[in-house]
C-alpha cells in the first residue's frame, strides 16, 4: 500500500486549507494507556488548556491551536472509551466539560479562522513570487534562446562565409588551369607553326640549287658545242703584222 505523505503545516507552498489540516492532525495524534487512570488525565488536561490559552495570548496560533485540538480529542474522543471513564468523579471532571463548551470549541474555531486568513495571505505572497520568479525565469529562458539563436544566425554566416571563400579559391583554381592550358596550347600552335615554316625553308633551298646547277651546265654545254662546231674569226689585218715581226727578228 503506498504511503501518502503528510503535508508540513509550515510549508507556505501548500495550500492554506491542508496546512490546517496538517496541524488538526497533530492536534489529534493523542493515544491513552488503560493503566493510567482517568483522574490523571483530567488533572493534565486542565494544564494542557491553560498551555493553549497562554500560547494564544502569546500570539502563537499555531501551537494554540494544537493544544486546543489536543485538550478536544483527548476528552471528546479518545478518554471516554477508558474502561474507568464512567466511575471516575472528580471535581476536574466537570471542570473539563465546561471548559470545552465555553472555552475550547469557540477558541479552535476562532484560531481556525485566523490561520487560514494568516495562510492565505502567505499563499498569496508565495504564488506571487512564483509567478515572478516563473517570469523572470521565462524571461532568462527566452533571452537565452535568443542569444542561442544569434550563436547558430553567426555560425551558419561563417560557415556560408568559408564554403564561398573555398568555392572561389577553386573557381580561380580552375581559371588558372584553364589559362595555363589555353596558353601551352598557342605556344603549341606556335611552335607547329614554326616547325612547318623551317620544313618549308629547308625543302625549298634544294630546288633552287638545284635547278641553278642545272641552268649553269646546260650553259656549259651550250659554250663547248659552239666551240667545237665553229672556228674562232680570225683577225687577217693582225696576222701579217705577226708574221712580219717574226721575220724581222730573224
Amino acid at each position: 500500500k503506498k504511503l501518502v505523505a503528510i503535508p508540513d503545516h509550515t510549508d507556505i507552498s501548500v495550500t492554506p486549507e491542508e496546512r490546517v489540516r496538517a496541524l488538526s492532525k497533530l492536534g489529534s495524534n493523542i493515544t491513552i494507556n488503560e493503566d493510567i487512570t482517568p483522574r490523571r488525565y483530567f488533572r493534565s488536561g486542565v494544564e494542557m488548556e491553560r498551555m493553549a490559552s497562554v500560547y494564544m495570548e502569546e500570539g502563537n496560533l499555531e501551537n494554540a491551536f494544537v493544544f486546543y485540538n489536543k485538550f478536544i480529542t483527548l476528552f471528546v474522543e479518545k478518554l471516554p472509551s477508558h474502561r474507568d471513564y464512567h466511575q471516575c468523579a472528580v471535581p476536574e471532571k466537570q471542570d473539563i466539560i465546561k471548559k470545552l463548551k465555553e472555552v475550547a470549541f469557540p477558541r479552535t474555531d476562532e484560531l481556525k479562522r485566523d490561520l487560514l486568513k494568516k495562510y492565505n495571505l502567505e499563499y498569496q505572497e508565495y504564488m506571487q513570487n512564483k509567478n515572478k520568479c516563473k517570469t523572470e525565469f521565462l524571461k532568462k529562458l527566452e533571452h537565452q534562446k535568443l542569444i542561442e539563436a544569434e550563436k547558430k544566425r553567426i555560425a551558419h554566416m561563417r560557415q556560408q562565409q568559408l564554403e564561398s571563400e573555398q568555392f572561389q579559391f577553386f573557381e580561380d583554381q580552375l581559371k588558372k588551369q584553364e589559362l595555363a592550358r589555353d596558353q601551352k596550347i598557342k605556344e603549341s600552335v606556335v611552335m607547329s607553326e614554326q616547325i612547318d615554316g623551317s620544313m618549308l625553308s629547308c625543302i625549298s633551298v634544294p630546288e633552287n640549287s638545284s635547278l641553278s646547277t642545272a641552268l649553269l651546265e646546260k650553259k656549259d654545254r651550250s659554250g663547248t658545242s659552239g666551240c667545237a662546231g665553229h672556228s674562232p674569226p680570225v683577225n687577217r689585218v693582225l696576222k701579217p703584222a705577226a708574221t712580219l715581226g717574226a721575220v724581222q727578228s730573224k
